[in-house]
């Protein structure tokens, strides 16, 4: 009988083991709302959080939408419809302002929503467990500094016009304010002058377009450096300096962000430099979070930043990272658009 029973137990055993090993496998279940894989740097996000997430052994749904909040605020309301939730939302918006009611229809059903890429601000902080992504604050100074160093450079060679043009996101945009304000900072106390910025949009067309406004508006007082707000941006913008008859690298120096342009223009001297946000770092630390949350009902630090170090030709061929699933990346694996060989 005692034979038994522990026979009996030893299979209790074993079952509950592989009920518990079945469950934590698939303990969690996320929805993730965010822009369009297409996009090259967004392509990259969702890889790292598919990636990740599978590797936990977690279920995870993505919502793209096309840079459209309208777009967002309805599938938000189609997954809501559904009446099936998952475990954690994390939420990627396309504008944060327009956004915050479909975000407060989220966290309203208890779910907690971990907002990623643009920063939690006054109105949508009560509404996320925590954020995961980008320094919009270090990569905007780090391409600061990285001008005032060019220059230093130029003014050394005898160049003794600093004037400085903007390519930026939407003023909208969550990203805008925290990167000018930065990137004013660091130049601020140098010979560079920030005359003028334009907004036209997201992507090399609304850089092109942006840039051919901005120099239509200001070429007569003299545009020496431009700064993309990130590079897709700047790729554009390039090119509507060179057709507007500006030699890159020398009439105009240009800095960037993101390192989601193209690797030749560093190469040949059109750009000085960039820094290295990676997208799949991005994704990787999402889900990290998702699983830090998950254990312990809350995160150890409320913002949780991906490591954004400057990029120029000097050191391009060396920089690496690790990754949050300990491999280590070449910068190939980790800028998004034209970066691999």
């Amino acid at each position: 009988m005692i034979k038994n029973n522990k026979r009996l137990v030893a299979k209790l055993g074993a079952s509950l083991l592989a009920v518990s090993l079945s469950c934590s496998a698939f303990a969690v279940s996320i929805v993730s709302f965010n822009g369009p894989a297409g996009e090259a740097y967004i392509g990259k996000f969702i890889s790292g959080i598919k990636d990740t997430a599978a590797l936990k052994g977690y279920k995870i749904d993505v919502y793209e939408n096309q840079f459209s909040q309208a777009e967002q605020d309805q599938q938000v309301q189609q997954v809501l419809a559904a009446g099936v939730l998952p475990d954690v939302f994390i939420w990627w918006p396309s504008d944060a302002v327009a956004g915050l009611g479909s975000l407060r229809a989220l966290a309203k059903t208890g779910v907690p929503v971990l907002k990623i890429n643009q920063l939690p601000n006054e109105q949508d902080k009560q509404y996320i467990f925590g954020f995961a992504g980008p320094d919009d604050r270090l990569r905007a100074r780090n391409a600061g500094l990285m001008m005032v160093e060019a220059a230093k450079a130029a003014k050394a060679a005898g160049k003794t016009s600093f004037n400085v043009v903007a390519v930026t996101y939407p003023q909208s945009y969550g990203g805008y304010g925290l990167s000018i304000n930065a990137f004013n900072d660091a130049i601020a106390g140098s010979d560079l002058t920030l005359i003028g910025e334009v907004d036209e949009g997201f992507g090399q067309a609304n850089g092109y377009k942006g840039a051919a406004k901005v120099i239509a508006k200001l070429r007569n007082e003299g545009i020496d450096y431009v700064y993309g707000m990130d590079d897709a941006i700047l790729t554009g913008a390039l090119k509507a300096f060179e057709e507007a008859g500006y030699e890159m690298g020398e009439d105009v120096i240009a800095v960037g962000t993101v390192c989601n342009g193209d690797r030749q223009l560093i190469e040949e001297g059109k750009q000085y430099g960039t820094t290295l946000q990676s997208p799949l770092h991005e994704g990787q630390l999402a889900i990290k979070m998702v699983e830090e949350y998950m254990a312990n009902g809350e995160l150890e630090n409320y913002l949780n930043f991906t490591p954004n170090p400057s990029v120029t030709a000097a050191n391009m061929d060396t920089v690496a990272l690790k990754g949050y699933d300990g491999k280590a990346y070449t910068i190939e694996e980790l800028c998004s658009g034209a970066w691999t060989n």
